[in-house]
């Protein structure tokens, strides 16, 4: 009789459970992945895309790569600067917030004459997982930021982020830091203005994409290597929105899964928290009667 009990009271308890939807992550193009003449609306057009989710851009590096654009650049193949772009051939983007998202390749005519774009409606959903802890890069590590040390070396087996930060530390006076684009990181071309000079710079990577970092005092540059270049992973932070506090707190999603099932298994721990302390207090309440 008390075994029946308890599996009514289970049955009757899990139809009441809340659902919470794992976040999928998304293999843009499938098998084919990031490339030439493929059609990506028709593999988006049964997706359901969600606020938490991830899409994956897999690519030969040297041939494509991937920049978040706005309609407009996105209906004119209008590409954005070198910076902007993601280069590291598998690009991980985190869907931040809901509405359209526009992604396009950035070489030339890929986007043009052979479709590599593509246009997502992203649904809004539980909140994006919280974003891993930014780490804090010392620039050379022991050596610091001076003449005559192997930048790409260093930074070579990194992962560099948005919301990471970068320390240039060295002695004031003797070298300073200058943020500049491609050409004039190749050609150590220094800007008149803008320089960083306190001895001990942080700078924090606020978007996705290359940056380039060079001393401005004279030869450090052209003949001493003191240059760095790296590309920084992730999307750029949605504008801040306001957004009213939930009524009851909201869940948070659970580990990504792969775009092959699709599934969405629903369960909560703090539910079957209660559950297990009901099916205790019944049963309690039997052996006592």
């Amino acid at each position: 009789m008390a075994s029946k009990i308890i599996f009514c009271f289970m049955i009757g308890f899990l139809g009441f459970l809340p659902e919470i939807t794992k976040a999928t992550e998304y293999w843009v193009g499938g098998e084919k992945g990031w490339t030439l003449d493929v059609d990506y609306q028709a593999w988006a057009k049964d997706k359901t895309f969600k606020v938490g989710d991830t899409l994956v851009f897999k690519y030969n590096k040297d041939n494509h790569n991937v920049f978040k654009v706005n309609q407009t650049s996105f209906q004119n193949c209008i590409v954005p600067p070198p910076s902007q772009g993601l280069t590291s051939g598998h690009d991980v983007i985190t869907l931040a917030s809901p509405g359209k998202h526009w992604y396009i390749c950035g070489f030339p005519t890929h986007c043009s004459d052979h479709s590599q774009k593509l246009v997502i409606t992203v649904e809004a959903g539980a909140p994006a997982p919280a974003p891993l802890p930014a780490t804090e890069y010392w620039v050379g590590g022991d050596k610091g930021w001076t003449i005559d040390v192997d930048y790409q070396a260093w930074a070579k087996g990194k992962n560099f982020k948005v919301g990471d930060t970068l320390v240039f530390k060295y002695t004031k006076g003797h070298h300073n830091v200058f943020k500049v684009n491609q050409t004039s990181f190749k050609d150590c071309i220094i800007p008149s203005s803008g320089g960083l000079t306190s001895g001990h710079d942080v700078i924090t990577l606020a978007t996705p994409g290359k940056k380039w970092y060079i001393c401005g005092f004279p030869s450090h540059c052209s003949d001493h290597n003191q240059k760095l270049v790296i590309t920084v992973e992730g999307e750029a932070p949605a504008p801040a929105t306001p957004i009213p506090a939930p009524a009851t707190p909201v869940p948070t999603p659970g580990p990504a899964t792969k775009d092959d099932s699709n599934s969405s298994y629903r369960v909560t721990i703090s539910a079957y928290k209660i559950f297990v302390g009901g099916v205790i207090l019944i049963w309690t309440i039997l052996t006592l009667v």
